[in-house]
């Protein structure tokens, strides 16, 4: 980019999974992305690891599924054990949400590419790697961010540029919030002829521990540093080979990586300043036991690249990004705290704490209703958006929450997704009612604005079937329209009936101007 001044939409700083969705998000949206990425090439090591039914939805809906998968483990059984490998708890049953299972791992790297691939389709995105940003700034109408030999100037800029982001640093943000430190030794391993495809935790006070597999005959290993340990001894290969050895390792396998890492729980006292928004990592960091890191960065991505192309396209006024934190820190907030306490139950190094941990394990799994309750569901906080302005939470206990996604029927098409009938932006979708023609002329020009799909479940025209009625039996009702945001959130539950305005609300949370769209 040497001698040269690219203008763009959006200025994404950082090409890891966060900034790589975000810009995929934008781009397909049709907004101009320069992506700017220090690194000269990607990660070739794999770091996060675990997903939840709700990543896989993601990727399926940017059509980056498919290129993903293959390098993907699904429906991983758990197992815990105590210090004498009795075993605590297993759970077998792996969970299903939004058509995908809640349980598994990825390879980063593979993870990476995809997204990358997809971003190769779009005319309108830009990737520039070995890129350094020397400075930048902002006024009334975008950033400028100044470059080694060149300069970019955006509308609005999003820093996904990680947990150290000078970006973040340079806007004078703290980084601080609730304290959790530990060092772990986290090793990566290749060939390893371990007979199991478990993921276990090894809950011994003296060292906790954990395994996991990963795609291409790889599996990831996890020891907490002890006091007194040497750090730089323990990371050698002599050592992770005699660490995984006494916890069941095959043998003949190869290292890929043996490092001692350190887990925070941070979060940016703000995500947005100005025209510069940050997520991802650069806007909080969570220890990894309950797989959500890489999860919350996407999710960061999925809520505000609807909401940036919006205001980039005129849909929607500025002000509408500052629901990109209210909506966000809540959930980052509760995951975290989630991660922090699994991590400090399960992995107590307390002999008394240890002791107490067991024998209320064993006494819940001694019962098997409530064995088979803690089974069968995820013990990850849902996405709850139900108090953002942003959602009719007075419309129905489902409003604010992700909407469910059964395989339906198309006339034309045969079997889809919900989402790929939805399409990627808002949609309205009506169960046993016809959704083209269910509301008055006011609400379905809110709706025409917004770009809003209408797709009929077992009614109207262009109707999909639903022959189960899976819809009615999670909205827990027949005959009602599901308005559903790009993001997969429930905005709002619309009863039967032709009363025009009911969407009023919208008006101003929105900043819909009803007059002007009328002229449209």
């Amino acid at each position: 980019m040497a001698g040269k001044t690219r203008d763009c939409d959006v200025a994404v700083i950082g090409a890891g999974p966060t900034g790589l969705m975000t810009a995929l998000k934008l781009g397909q949206a049709g907004v101009r992305v320069c992506v700017l990425e220090k690194r000269a090439a990607p990660f070739s090591e794999p770091r996060a690891i675990a997903y939840d039914a709700e990543l896989l939805r993601h990727f399926q809906t940017t059509g980056t599924y498919d290129d993903i998968n293959p390098s993907m483990i699904h429906d991983l059984p758990v197992k815990y054990f105590n210090e004498k490998g009795k075993l605590l708890w297993a759970f077998g049953h792996c969970p299903r949400a939004f058509g995908f299972p809640s349980r598994g791992t990825y390879y980063q790297p593979a993870l990476e590419q995809g997204l990358v691939n997809a971003l190769g389709k779009l005319e309108n995105v830009e990737l520039h790697r070995g890129v350094d940003i020397t400075g930048f700034d902002q006024d009334e109408t975008g950033v400028t961010l100044e470059l080694a030999g060149g300069t970019v100037r955006a509308t609005y800029a999003v820093a996904c540029d990680g947990g150290s982001s000078p970006i973040r640093q340079a806007l004078g943000l703290k980084f601080s919030g609730k304290t959790f430190m530990q060092k772990w030794l986290v090793i990566d391993t290749t060939g390893d002829k371990i007979e199991n495809s478990d993921l276990q935790f090894f809950c011994s006070p003296k060292r906790p521990a954990l395994t996991l597999p990963n795609a291409g005959n790889r599996r990831r290993w996890e020891f907490l540093v002890m006091p007194g340990d040497n750090e730089a001894e323990l990371a050698t290969e002599k050592s992770a080979r005699k660490l995984i050895a006494d916890h069941g390792g095959g043998t003949g396998f190869g290292i890929e990586r043996s490092l001692i890492y350190t887990f925070h729980a941070r979060y940016a006292e703000r995500f947005r300043v100005g025209r510069i928004l940050i997520a991802g990592d650069a806007a909080h960091v969570m220890p990894p036991f309950a797989g959500q890191g890489l999860t919350s960065g996407v999710r960061d991505a999925v809520n505000l690249g609807w909401k940036l192309s919006g205001v980039c396209k005129g849909v929607f006024p500025a002000s509408i990004l500052d629901s990109y934190e209210m909506e966000r820190r809540p959930h980052i907030e509760k995951v975290t705290n989630f991660a922090v306490q699994l991590g400090g139950v399960i992995m107590t190094t307390s002999p008394v704490g240890a002791w107490f941990r067991d024998r209320v394990m064993n006494l819940i799994w001694s019962f098997p209703p409530t064995r088979n309750f803690i089974d069968k569901n995820d013990p990850i906080p849902p996405y709850d958006l139900r108090a953002s302005p942003l959602v009719n939470r007075r419309s129905h206990r489902k409003a604010g929450l992700l909407i469910e996604q059964p395989n339906i029927v198309s006339k034309d098409n045969g079997q889809m997704p919900l989402d790929a009938a939805m399409g990627r932006g808002f949609a309205l979708v009506g169960i046993g009612i016809d959704a083209h023609n269910a509301l008055g002329v006011n609400d379905t020009c809110r709706l025409e604005a917004l770009g809003t799909r209408f797709v009929s479940v077992n009614a109207g025209r262009e109707s999909y079937g639903d022959s189960e009625n899976f819809l009615s039996n999670w909205l827990g009702q027949k005959d009602a329209l599901i308005l559903v945001r790009p993001d997969r959130i429930v905005a709002d539950v619309l009863q039967a009936g032709a009363d025009d305005n009911r969407l009023a609300w919208m008006d101003s949370a929105y900043g819909i101007d009803l007059a002007a769209t009328a002229t449209l």
